[in-house]
């Protein structure tokens, strides 16, 4: 099955992967809007940074489970192995469910260029950066629920998105626009909160 977007078609799994991705960073922007409260600048800035240029690591990394492994680690040190557990088994649950819905063609012998270190660096860092994020509001096992979801998200979305076979500034502007408008967002509720509260109104 598949969602019809103006003349592409976009596979449900890969929009589950979007949607994902969309929420993660969400808790970006509410995370920076809450660091830029505490006159955190450094941390915000850099935080903002890695949220843009994640965006561009996304889909050419390689090491998708390696940072998927590193947002299950960051569950068992913020929170409780039994949590990390629980985020491990969503991860491959749909980690499964995905990877029948791309098309790999492994080469032993690939050569990785700088680019792809950097990118593949990147998106694990961006990955831990996710995980701390949503653990700063909740370290239930839902926010371990959301992290597995968001690290398979992760893990499968460079290939769901190369396996659409459009160019690559069409593959940033529909990464970039679920990305950008949902750290918006995060950003914008999170600064209604803290306008709320100094109101007195709660």
């Amino acid at each position: 099955m598949a969602l019809k977007v103006g003349r592409f078609e976009v596979g449900f799994r890969l929009f589950i992967s979007l949607v994902a991705i969309a929420i993660a960073y969400g808790y970006l922007g509410s995370y920076l809007r809450i660091l830029l409260h505490d006159y955190q600048y450094w941390t915000a800035g850099a935080l903002f940074l890695l949220a843009v240029v994640g965006v561009f690591a996304l889909p050419r990394s390689l090491g998708g489970l390696i940072a998927a492994l590193a947002a299950i680690v960051t569950i068992f040190i913020k929170s409780n192995p039994t949590d990390a557990l629980i985020g491990a088994g969503i991860c491959l649950l749909l980690y499964w469910f995905g990877f029948r819905d791309v098309r790999y063609d492994p080469k032993l012998d690939k050569k990785f260029s700088i680019n792809d270190l950097i990118a593949t660096a990147l998106t694990i860092a961006l990955a831990i950066a996710i995980a701390v994020s949503i653990l700063q509001f909740s370290t239930s096992w839902l926010s371990s629920l959301g992290i597995g979801a968001i690290a398979a998200a992760i893990t499968l979305i460079g290939q769901q998105i190369k396996d659409l076979e459009l160019s690559p500034k069409i593959s940033l502007t529909v990464l970039g626009t679920f990305a950008g408008s949902s750290l918006a967002i995060g950003f914008a509720i999170q600064t209604f909160f803290f306008l709320y509260r100094q109101t007195g109104a709660i």
